[in-house]
């Protein structure tokens, strides 16, 4: 048994089933009792087959390839690679997979998305167009290189919003002429826009630092960072451009464009705002994030996200089946493509049925009282879905999907007091650091659990060590240290990717460049004035507006829009008109809004610029900007 495959089950045990379990005696000599590793735990991961891949029955549903390159992922074995990632990143090398003869083909592995191209008479039709304009420009030429098809562009898809799907447009050719002027069209769910801006302008410097973690962003690709990427063989970030969809999808739309018939519908999973993709003439099913790639899925992902509805994601895996069973080709927006209609039917009918089990189990032993970390231990895949080469927890995990199905339904209390009545967040960690015995005692249990490569519990202890004296450097090098062994191990990229991030933060050598912006000025003058004005609400710096009461209103003369707030008890409401009785009232074109939320200049400069003007208190302006705070503070996930 490899050394690391060993290891990741002393961790699994550890960290489930010892947390909390252990006398503080026998926990201070960092020993395992192995009575209390249940057989099913330690089994996990390590019955199955390291290179799960091999099989002729499975590579013979792949669909014919039309040329292959080379492979961006880290293919070669290396201590600090847990083996069954290096299988799988083996399967990830650039090919054009081609599952309908010279009309459609999935370009997988130039990036993480896998990109389809379907050739109509006229133009090429691009579903996922992907990242960065850098990394479609590649798979372009690559592709006009390869098959000889010099068609423009005429439609783009975006699957859903997500960073690694909608932001390449500009690399495939398409311009926001092309696009203003309708020679392109571009297809999206009826709320993608709300969506993205949720994710730009609400929630998006957290986001950012998450999936930067998550991503392995800010480590680079080597054996000692990102591997690949869970879904693809890496993220390929650089200049991005961005276009709002001009074709919305409200549960289905039939359309033909470049004479190519399309059934788009929606289809849920990995985000709300999924569409998949019927071509009936080439009995072509394309399932977007429906069925996520070749792992199990991220039915909730570590990097954040507001709840997964299961329920929702199978029975959009069904509607996808509707149309599945009328294919015999199949694409999707990770990986490979497969053919052979029973083929796909029976993967896409396991997939569905993966999800179904764990949201049903997990809700029946809800009922029976069990608590979220409970559920961890109780809810395993059944056998044959354990062992289904295409459900493998490289992307998602059950362990780490049972808490958010315990937390969406009843939320992050289990019912037990304690939880109510537990310590403030560091004050609780320094009376846990006392009971062990003082700071010394912790990072010597911390060292011999460490030697005994119990990774997770060293990680746990040391947690306590961190919060109570955030500039313990010894304490943060000695968690890092732990953090990084247990990442090393794992084969789920969300794991070990953010065990390494985490591991690189606490040790200092974290270098903060190369995150995925989620409130990229791209993205967010595509936005509309309204949106942008409404999601400035969570800036508002509630200290400084706590006594207020202003009423400041906005006229989009350029837009004829009108909007306002009254800032009041530390909240800013927002109207879409201007409000009555306003102290103040700005006249201006939308692009002083653009560069006001973008940091790019001040309403005061645009005013002294002759561009805005102002009726009313120009005092009241500047005490309304006063309570905004655009600082950009530097987050810390694990050293804290």
């Amino acid at each position: 048994m490899p050394k690391n495959v060993s290891r990741l089950s002393l961790f699994i045990a550890s960290a489930f089933l010892l947390q909390g379990c252990q006398s503080l005696n026998s926990a201070r000599t960092a020993n395992v009792d192995e009575s209390l590793l249940a057989p099913e735990v330690l089994q996990m991961n390590v019955a199955l087959k390291v290179e799960p891949y091999a099989d002729p029955e499975i590579l013979k549903n792949l669909a014919p390839i039309r040329a292959r390159f080379d492979n961006l992922a880290v293919t070669e074995p290396a201590d600090t690679i847990n083996p069954r990632m290096t299988s799988f990143a083996q399967q990830q090398a650039k090919t054009i997979y081609e599952p309908v003869k010279d009309k459609a083909f999935l370009m997988s592995g130039w990036q993480l998305t896998s990109t389809l191209i379907v050739v109509g008479d006229d133009g090429l039709i691009v579903v996922d167009p992907g990242e960065s304009d850098e990394a479609s420009e590649r798979i372009l030429a690559d592709f006009r290189a390869t098959t000889g098809i010099n068609l423009p562009v005429t439609a783009i898809i975006y699957s859903h919003r997500h960073p690694d799907h909608s932001f390449g447009s500009a690399g495939m050719g398409v311009t926001k002429e092309d696009v203003e002027s309708g020679k392109v069209r571009v297809f999206a769910h009826h709320q993608f826009m709300e969506y993205l801006a949720n994710d730009a302008s609400v929630v998006g410097e957290i986001l950012t630092e998450r999936t930067a973690y998550g991503g392995a962003s800010y480590l680079g690709q080597n054996p000692e960072g990102l591997v690949h990427a869970g879904l693809g063989p890496t993220f390929a970030g650089g200049k991005i451009s961005f276009y709002a969809p001009t074709d919305l999808v409200d549960d289905k739309l039939e359309v033909n464009v470049s004479g190519v018939d399309m059934v788009l519908f929606e289809g849920y999973g990995d985000a709300e705002d999924e569409i998949d993709v019927f071509f009936p003439g080439l009995k072509l099913v394309h399932g977007s994030e429906t069925i996520q790639g070749e792992s199990f899925p991220n039915l909730y992902t570590l990097r954040g996200t507001k709840y997964r509805d299961l329920v929702k994601w199978y029975k959009g895996v069904d509607r996808l089946l509707e149309y599945a069973k009328q294919s015999d080709a199949y694409t999707h927006s990770h990986m490979r493509s497969w053919v052979g209609n029973d083929f796909i039917v029976e993967r896409i009918q396991n997939y569905r049925d993966a999800i179904q089990y764990v949201h049903d189990q997990s809700i029946r032993y809800m009922n029976k009282g069990a608590t979220r970390e409970e559920l961890v231990g109780l809810v395993k895949l059944p056998e044959n879905l354990q062992n289904d080469p295409w459900l493998q927890e490289f992307y998602g995990s059950v362990a780490h999907v049972v808490r958010n199905v315990y937390n969406g339904y009843l939320g992050w209390y289990s019912g037990d007091a304690t939880e109510l009545a537990t310590p403030e967040f560091q004050r609780k960690a320094k009376l846990y650091v006392s009971a062990m015995g003082g700071r010394d005692s912790v990072l010597e249990l911390a060292r011999q659990a460490i030697e005994a490569e119990d990774y997770g519990w060293a990680m746990e202890v040391l947690t306590h060590a961190v919060r109570s004296n955030p500039d313990d450097q010894a304490a943060k090098l000695l968690k890092s240290q732990a953090m990084r062994e247990w990442g090393y191990d794992q084969a789920n990229i969300y794991y070990r990717n953010f065990a390494l991030s985490g591991a690189a933060e606490l040790d200092g050598s974290l270098d903060r460049s190369g995150a995925f912006d989620f409130a990229n000025p791209v993205i967010i003058e595509q936005f509309g004035i309204g949106t942008i004005l409404e999601n400035l609400r969570v800036k508002v710096d509630a200290a400084k507006a706590v006594d207020a009461n202003l009423r400041v209103g906005f006229i989009i003369e350029d837009r004829d829009e009108s909007y306002g707030y009254h800032v009041r008890n530390g909240i800013a409401a927002f109207y879409e008109q201007v409000p009555e009785r306003s102290d103040v009232v700005l006249r201006l074109p939308s692009q002083v809004i653009y560069d006001f939320v973008l940091g790019r200049s001040t309403l005061r400069q645009s005013i002294e610029d002759g561009v805005t003007t102002v009726e009313g208190d120009p005092d009241a302006l500047g005490a309304f900007a006063s309570i905004f705070d655009f600082s950009k503070p530097e987050i810390k996930l694990s050293g804290r």
